[in-house]
């Protein structure tokens, strides 16, 4: 019995790993917390391609004006914003992704430019 129900799991558990599949932030550049020059672009890599119209990304200052800069590109798992010269100060980047599974996953981090 034990066997057969060990068997049944292990059968089953690929079937339901794309269930909890999500396009998860796994990495960022600049990463949370960091203490970085102004960067070029802002780069945030997910655990599987995003949908472009259901995903997206804002880049706040210290006043919470939006300063994300032009569109937000996304190409496969990456979203990258280009916000141009940044000036010190800490910075809150809020986003949002849809994977091909269409749940929504919401999430933010802060850095600092010195």
């Amino acid at each position: 019995m034990m066997k057969r129900t060990l068997l049944a799991l292990a059968l089953l558990s690929p079937m339901a790993a794309p269930a909890f599949a999500h396009a998860q932030l796994q990495k960022s550049a600049p990463a949370a917390n960091a203490k970085v020059g102004s960067p070029a672009h802002i780069t945030l890599h997910c655990s599987e391609a995003l949908e472009p119209a259901f995903s997206g990304a804002l880049l706040l200052d210290s006043d919470g004006r939006n300063v994300s800069g032009g569109p937000v590109k996304i190409d496969g798992p990456e979203l990258v914003m280009t916000p141009g010269h940044l000036a010190p100060g800490v910075y809150h980047v809020v986003w949002h992704s849809v994977g091909h599974d269409t749940h929504r996953l919401d999430g933010e981090f802060r850095f600092t430019v010195k």
